[in-house]
């Protein structure tokens, strides 16, 4: 056995012919961290293995997953896998990751302390924001915590974060799945996994039966203790304190931490709901909601989340499916029951997809769909302008029109002062020489450079 904790390897080994091993950067139950160098390129990389002597078929395929699951997140907020592979016995894999320069906000809180409240709000924006593309992804991180935060700087000295460890990740999107001959879900209904601290009470009873909210549950026992420095169910031990999350009520913020706004206590206390049906619904809605108390430097992560949210509006108002709640362009749309019409007036008057959707709605008097998107679309290109645009059209034609009359204007008195045309007031006179009877009359074209005499026979015979 190597001398790096677990594995046949020792510091100065070359992995794969290219990975040149220096030393160990991090230690965890089942694997450890290695900072290597890539031999040709001289890059600096994080590897991740598993401990030989506990690589079960179960943890081994739960590695495979997690790198798989971190590939198909696009975020700079997620951490970035670069290859994989297996040591030379064929069944130990291990992942090369982007090495970070930093240290996870565990060790953040244990060394300095509390963060500032626009600290702690950007942190978890920044953690909203790579929750939206991983749930988006059908991949529920499941263990949410300081020690799989790293907390890196931007180059403006504000706090970057990267999400690590999807080793324990819940994924639903067969797709990502792909390849696998069995693949089915490895978690059990009695098998608990993750934090309890950090854990949703649907998550400590069944890890199996947990969706995206449970997540953002995690989100909110982070920023108690970003803000707090405490957690929001302190017990001795993790028994007690999975007792409390089921059982008790979170502590509130402000008894810990004073400072802090009310408004701000209110997000974190939505999020520690213990039913997840009055949680924040997604990612997205709780960032908006956290923005108001983040940095300036937030609205970056907060616009590429609204892009994200909006980028469907245009497939959804062209969808003729009608199904969970979708505009059937081309249809008459479904009344909404009485009871929910209220609150759908009040999401469409706010939800800046809303006028886009509108916009793309068909006439009441629109035939009905055939069921073909195209035809449908095709109907709403179909429409009558409206008076406003009649009027705009014939205000452009009239104006075209006045316009070329100006220019031919010009034209004309142009050509005249050029001598190319004959002016209004100019007379014709006769060719010298010529007589001046009515048979044989003579007219001067003059031009720039030469005269042009053209006779006008009225009714000579020819030669």
């Amino acid at each position: 056995m190597g001398t790096l904790g677990g594995i046949p390897l020792d510091v100065g080994d070359v992995l794969a012919k290219k990975y040149r091993l220096e030393r160990l950067v991090g230690e965890g139950g089942t694997g450890i961290v290695v900072a290597a160098r890539h031999v040709q390129l001289d890059r600096v990389v994080a590897i991740k293995f598993l401990r030989t002597a506990l690589a079960s078929d179960e943890i081994r395929l739960r590695f495979e997953r997690e790198a798989r699951a971190i590939g198909q997140i696009e975020s700079e907020h997620v951490v970035l896998v670069l290859d994989v592979g297996t040591l030379d016995d064929g069944h130990s894999p291990f992942m090369v990751m982007e090495y970070l320069e930093g240290k996870d906000l565990s060790r953040t809180l244990k060394e300095d302390g509390p963060l500032s409240i626009e600290d702690s709000v950007d942190c978890m924006l920044q953690v909203c924001e790579a929750l939206e593309g991983a749930h988006a992804q059908g991949i529920i991180h499941r263990d949410l915590k300081p020690a799989n935060l790293f907390l890196t700087r931007r180059d403006d000295g504000g706090p970057h974060i990267k999400v690590v460890d999807f080793g324990i990740s819940k994924i639903l999107d067969p797709k990502v799945l792909r390849g696998e001959r069995d693949a089915k879900e490895m978690t059990n209904a009695f098998t608990v996994l993750g934090s309890p601290r950090y854990m949703a009470p649907e998550q400590l009873r069944n890890s199996k039966d947990v969706d995206g909210r449970a997540d953002l549950w995690s989100i909110g026992a982070v920023l108690f203790q970003l803000l707090s420095g405490s957690s929001p169910f302190d017990a001795e031990n993790n028994i007690h304190v999975s007792l409390a999350v089921l059982t008790k009520e979170p502590a509130l913020l402000r008894s810990v931490a004073p400072h802090v706004p009310a408004e701000l206590e209110a997000i974190v206390s939505k999020c520690l709901t213990k039913d997840r049906a009055g949680r924040f619904q997604s990612a997205s809605e709780l960032a908006d909601a956290l923005h108001p108390f983040g940095s300036d430097r937030t609205r970056e992560s907060l616009d590429r989340l609204l892009q994200a949210k909006q980028a469907p509006s245009l497939n959804l108002a062209l969808d003729t499916s009608s199904e969970g709640g979708r505009v059937d362009v081309g249809a008459t749309p479904k009344p909404p029951p009485p009871d929910a019409a209220q609150t759908a007036m009040k999401s469409l008057s706010t939800s800046p997809s809303a006028f886009r959707l509108a916009s793309l709605a068909p006439p009441s008097n629109a035939p009905p769909s055939s069921g073909d998107p195209s035809a449908a679309f095709a109907n709403i290109v179909r429409r009558a302008p409206s008076t406003t645009v009649k009027v705009a059209i014939g205000v452009a034609g009239v104006l075209v029109v006045l316009l070329a009359f100006v220019a031919l204007t010009l034209m004309k008195m142009a050509a005249q002062s050029m001598g190319v045309l004959p002016s209004m007031a100019s007379e014709h006179p006769a060719a010298p020489g010529a007589t001046a009877g009515a048979a044989d009359r003579s007219k001067h074209l003059q031009g720039p450079s030469q005269a042009v005499t053209v006779t006008l026979d009225a009714g000579r015979p020819p030669l």
